[in-house]
């Protein structure tokens, strides 16, 4: 998808479209970013699955490698990997649906990504079951995490995996998985924190969908960018 998006010459946009998501996620869950023990892993969430990075490298070294990681990583460790795969893939595609309508939408080269610009973009892609299955699969990663971390000797054998991980081309991946679980391990009630982000992001997909209902999205700095020609 990433390589459509590329292609299409919409990479720039999509990324833009992540980066005011990232600013949304952060003033929506703005109370466990200032909190010191949640603000690790949820910016493990907004930055490795929602943010404007470039995965496809990483994501075609798993494709290479993942009947083989077993033997370097837990079992419990790939579920949440294979978690994070589906979810960071959806919502590429959620957000390259978004750029397209913005494109679709557009009056002039100049495009604004703010509250009331994203929403009709949103909105327009007409997809609350992608939405939802979106929400779900972050749901599922939260538990697979959770799961892992309290795998004895999980962290231990994280340690002794990066070298190994290292020297097969894993490292990245290596780093993406270490990152989760040590955001992860430090937060006293899991469970109650995935709950409050994913109560509030249905929340807010509801508050959208509605209709007639109010724009429910944070007031954040807009994002400006000219469409290439």
């Amino acid at each position: 998808m990433q390589n459509i998006a590329l292609e299409a010459g919409l990479q720039p946009l999509v990324q833009s479209v992540q980066k005011w998501q990232t600013l949304r996620m952060h003033a929506t869950h703005q109370a466990l970013l200032n909190d010191p023990l949640h603000a690790p892993a949820l910016q493990f969430f907004v930055e490795q699955i929602y943010g404007p990075q470039n995965f496809s490298q990483r994501d075609a070294d798993i494709i290479r490698v993942v009947p083989k990681m077993h033997k370097y990583m837990p079992n419990k460790a790939l579920s949440s990997l294979a978690s994070a795969l589906r979810l960071q893939a959806l919502s590429f595609e959620l957000d390259y649906a978004v750029a397209i309508k913005f494109v679709e939408q557009a009056t002039s080269e100049f495009i604004v990504i703010d509250r009331q610009s994203y929403a009709q973009a949103y909105l327009a892609g007409d997809n609350l079951s992608l939405r939802q299955e979106q929400i779900a699969l972050l749901n599922t990663l939260g538990i697979n995490l959770r799961e892992a971390v309290a795998v004895k000797g999980v962290t231990m054998m994280l340690a002794l995996s990066k070298h190994p991980a290292k020297v097969k081309g894993l490292f990245t991946l290596h780093q993406f998985l270490q990152n989760g679980f040590k955001a992860f391990k430090k937060i006293p009630n899991s469970e109650l924190f995935m709950q409050n982000i994913v109560t509030k992001e249905q929340c807010l997909a509801s508050l959208l969908f509605a209709p007639q209902g109010e724009n429910p999205l944070p007031y954040v700095p807009s994002i400006e960018m000219t469409l290439e020609t």
